[in-house]
């Protein structure tokens, strides 16, 4: 990381965590994602990130994995910052899969705690993170998402961990307020960029100073997220108030059905995106759980 650079200019606004379209075979449905990188970035969005969680980024073949992220590298064409998951259930396993995206030409990766054999302490996530960075030079974001991991990075382990010099941005799913609330206090003096992601919590984490969201719905509205952040960034209460009550409403589609992968899935088929093919074994939706979705998405578009 280049000496002088603050991060929380650098690294901001709305990031579009991407879904990968499969075809029937569950290989990379290319033009889709093609299509849907672009249909983002043409909506205005600040960066976009490519397999991670949205992406079923641990759910697609090795294969997948890769092209995803060639044909992410080679469209994004540098336009906006590409964040790259590298994620993985071993320390290990993450240090080489950054050796090889480098290759093709990642700059910025995207990692979160180790996982499956469950962590034990708060020491575990940081002696993970401090390997990870000092095997590399590339970039760092750090991804708290308890819901996948199943253990949550405390504020003040991202506090720690935020004094690595590679480490250059810090994306919360939690969920929780009162988390996200001491993540922003406790990293107010520090040089990474704080990235809210969870969508409920848009509006409020802009307002208190987050530099950005990486909403999962950016994929399929990214104007209304765009216009929220630049809502926040001006502090305009009002607005964001009315902003974020479209995003609930839009999120209901999300509970429908067994999954929400599933529900993201049919939305980007729902505006002529991708198929709504989801990875195996992902529960699919039932024609009445479509016909929800519609009813809720047809207020929006």
């Amino acid at each position: 990381m280049q000496k002088g650079i603050d991060n929380k200019s650098e690294y901001f606004g709305i990031i579009a965590p991407l879904v990968t379209p499969l075809l029937e075979d569950e290989s990379l449905d290319e033009m889709s994602f093609i299509k849907i990188i672009n249909y983002c970035i043409d909506g205005g969005v600040h960066g976009v990130f490519t397999m991670g969680t949205s992406g079923e980024g641990m759910n697609v073949t090795r294969k997948v994995w890769k092209r995803a992220i060639e044909v992410s590298v080679k469209e994004v064409n540098n336009r906006v910052p590409l964040y790259c998951g590298v994620i993985d259930p071993c320390t290990s396993q993450v240090i080489e899969n950054i050796k090889e995206v480098q290759q093709i030409g990642v700059k910025t990766m995207v990692v979160t705690p180790a996982f499956y054999f469950q962590n034990t302490c708060q020491n575990e996530i940081i002696r993970h993170f401090e390997k990870v960075c000092n095997s590399t030079n590339s970039q760092i974001v750090i991804y708290n998402i308890p819901s996948t991991t199943h253990v949550n990075i405390l504020p003040e382990t991202i506090t720690e961990l935020a004094k690595i010099d590679n480490v250059i941005a810090y994306k919360d799913s939690c969920g929780n307020w009162e988390q996200v609330q001491r993540d922003l206090f406790l990293l107010e003096d520090s040089n990474i960029s704080l990235l809210n992601g969870a969508e409920e919590l848009c509006s409020v984490s802009m307002i208190f100073g987050a530099q950005g969201c990486v909403p999962g719905l950016a994929n399929f509205f990214p104007r209304l997220f765009v216009d929220l952040y630049n809502a926040g960034l001006n502090k305009d209460i009002k607005l964001s108030y009315e902003l974020q009550k479209q995003v609930w409403d839009i999120r209901k589609a999300l509970s429908v059905g067994k999954s929400w992968i599933s529900a993201m899935k049919y939305i980007s088929y729902k505006l002529c995106l991708s198929s709504d093919k989801a990875s195996s074994p992902i529960e699919p939706l039932t024609d009445k759980d479509r016909k929800t979705i519609d009813i809720i998405i047809e207020r929006h578009i």
